[in-house]
């Protein structure tokens, strides 16, 4: 069970506009000593940057059910910013960033896609996992810090541009966009696209989203390959390319009767 949303606000400024909304299987007390997002928080607030923080902890329920009583519960004019816990924050002006971002889009990112596909499983890769989308379709970028890869940054291409999905890492929209537009995270999808899902109903629901330059640091490579993500990518084709996914189903039952030998799950 997560626990109940810890509050921090920075001294000296009204409880407000900027909100931070996490969830993480970590304690509240190892969240602040020992995950990227919680010590660049304490390093915010002692440069003075206001903010709020919704934090589930010892998580294990869809990142969907604290996302969505975030929207639900904050006032209209508050930023909400959906980010995981290992991300550091390098952009000592982030507030600033966000309100120039959120004054030409509605829901911002660091890094996405101008395009998007049926069946598409990834913001980067459009036609087979693993495989990058055109080059002149991505957008934006962010630093990595991973096992195999120290300290590289990734340039996707052009930032301040309009996408149509977003690198779940790090998505910004106003608590009022979101409530007025009745656009949510889907409990479904619990860990897995579940960005990219709240990017297509958020575009059908008129919101215009984009990339801006905002400086992030992300401690994970992704994974793409986990049974859950499987289990995640049938339900999101169900949502969105029902017939699309019982087609592709059907081929794969016909191929698995066909050469049992062969087939395996997928």
């Amino acid at each position: 069970m997560a626990e109940a949303f810890p509050t921090l606000m920075s001294p000296d400024k009204p409880a407000c506009e900027l909100v931070f909304v996490c969830a993480t299987r970590l304690s509240t007390a190892d969240f602040w000593t020992q995950a990227p997002l919680g010590l660049s928080l304490t390093d915010l607030q002692r440069r003075g940057v206001a903010f709020r923080l919704e934090l589930a902890s010892h998580n294990l329920s869809p990142l969907a059910t604290h996302y969505n009583k975030a929207i639900a519960l904050s006032p209209a004019d508050s930023i909400l910013v959906f980010v995981h816990d290992d991300v550091r924050l390098d952009d000592f002006c982030l507030a600033d960033r966000l309100g120039e971002a959120l004054a030409v889009f509605d829901v911002v990112g660091v890094a996405g896609n101008q395009g998007v596909k049926p069946g598409q499983g990834a913001w980067a890769f459009a036609e087979k996992m693993g495989t990058w989308d055109l080059p002149h379709k991505l957008l934006g970028g962010l630093h990595h810090i991973t096992p195999k890869h120290a300290n590289g940054f990734s340039l996707y291409g052009p930032t301040r541009a309009a996408a149509r999905l977003l690198d779940g890492v790090f998505i910004a929209a106003r608590a009022g966009t979101l409530q007025e537009a009745h656009v949510q995270f889907a409990p479904e999808l619990a860990f897995h696209l579940y960005d990219l899902d709240f990017c297509l109903h958020a575009h059908r629901a008129g919101l215009r989203l984009g990339v801006w330059p905002i400086a992030i640091t992300h401690y994970s490579p992704g994974d793409y390959s986990s049974d859950a993500w499987k289990a995640a990518y049938k339900i999101y084709r169900q949502l969105h390319w029902p017939q699309a996914s019982r087609k592709a189903e059907q081929v794969a039952k016909n191929a698995a009767a066909k050469n049992p030998a062969d087939s395996s799950p997928p």
